[in-house]
């Protein structure tokens, strides 16, 4: 059985010859530690999705378009710059200051400060909207013909997008555009000016994409919405269901429409509210299921049966308290429903700095016994 069978067969409930063995991602803090620690210089493992030898990961491909940034990008200038902070202007248009101090391979030790952003009204969206007006062909790289020969011959699974650098999301776009806080008033203050975002997205969605769905056969696809915290969700079910809930339907069926075979949701956070209106939208499950934000697998399974598939639900924060924290967690949050099928078991987000080379490598030990018997 190919990573390909495996992979999708695993998240369709089907009977496989052993479950998938992939890992996430990890901070460029970590593979500096890890280094440290005796792994090769030239093992690239900030992406982990691609799988490695030396880990022993199986891994999956992805080919990218841009389908989330403008085009051109906005100019990116730096404002103000200390020893510590610099205040810039990304390529989205987007305000921001950033802590220097602690940067491993261009990665930050802490998130941003999101300061403005480049939507603001009907007349700054219209104007912005430009951006993701042009020919779809410009969200193409140059040497898409080879991507799409090289992925057409890969045994791995296959998917759209980048499902860690750039994978689209109605929620992660306004987001980006308006802001968190911003956006939360205007679904109150304007919502006639959401929904003509939305209408605009789902339009622009199908356009990007509609070259690669037509030319290529994927396995599966991401939306990327980091829509939640460990409180919950930035959005309640309510409004959900009068904004997203439509356009998510049209989305998700767009894409199985031309042959996708799973639609999944990278939410981050406790998003446990909104699971049922995204499976009345059609998606087939969700990943990573994080643990630190209250999310458990087996309580998922129990609750929600065959209804949904997931990948994660691997608290990292045990895998770094060592090996008898690594054998409970492998116990507590994949052995009871290994065996259901509809379950990758990785780590519930990118493997922390705190995380040994030692420690990760037993946990893959103790997942691998698990997972390939």
């Amino acid at each position: 059985m190919t990573s390909k069978e495996r992979f999708v067969k695993t998240l369709k409930f089907e009977p496989v010859d052993h479950v998938p063995f992939i890992e996430i991602a990890l901070w460029q803090q970590t593979r500096a530690r890890w280094v440290q620690e005796g792994m090769p210089l030239e093992v690239p493992c900030g992406l982990m999705h691609r799988g490695h030898a030396y880990f022993g990961l199986e891994g999956y491909e992805t080919l990218h378009v841009n389908a989330t940034g403008p085009v051109p990008p906005v100019d990116t200038r730096t404002l103000e710059e200390t020893a510590e902070q610099v205040l810039f202007i990304d390529g989205m248009g987007r305000t921001r200051r950033a802590l220097k101090t602690g940067t491993v391979g261009g990665q930050r030790m802490s998130m941003d400060t999101y300061i403005e952003f480049p939507v603001k009204d009907r007349r700054s969206f219209r104007e912005f909207r430009k951006r993701f007006e042009g020919p779809p062909e410009e969200r193409y790289p140059e040497d898409w013909e080879r991507a799409k020969a090289a992925a057409a011959k890969s045994l791995l699974p296959l998917t759209l997008m980048n499902p860690l650098a750039g994978t689209f999301g109605y929620y992660s776009m306004l987001r980006n555009w308006f802001g968190t806080e911003p956006l939360s008033y205007l679904f109150y203050d304007d919502p006639d000016l959401i929904a003509e975002c939305l209408e605009f997205l789902s339009d622009f969605i199908e356009r990007v994409l509609a070259r690669a769905l037509r030319e290529v056969s994927f396995d599966f696809v991401y939306v990327h919405e980091d829509m939640a915290g460990k409180g919950g969700p930035l959005m309640g079910p309510v409004q959900f269901d009068k904004f997203l809930l439509p356009h998510y339907k049209r989305y998700v069926e767009f894409l199985k429409s031309h042959g996708v075979s799973l639609v999944l949701v990278d939410t981050d956070g406790n998003h446990e509210v909104l699971i049922p209106l995204f499976l009345e939208a059609g998606v087939d499950g969700f990943g990573p299921i994080e643990r630190a934000a209250g999310m458990d697998p087996v309580a998922m399974r129990r609750r929600y049966g065959r209804s949904l598939c997931m990948v994660g639900g691997v608290d990292k924060r045990e895998i770094a308290r060592g090996r008898q924290a690594i054998d409970a967690e492998i116990r507590r949050s994949v052995a009871p429903i290994i065996g259901e099928g509809g379950f990758i078991p990785t780590i519930d987000h990118a493997v922390p700095p705190d995380v040994s080379l030692d420690h990760f490598k037993y946990y893959l030990d103790a997942k691998r016994k698990m997972l390939c018997p």
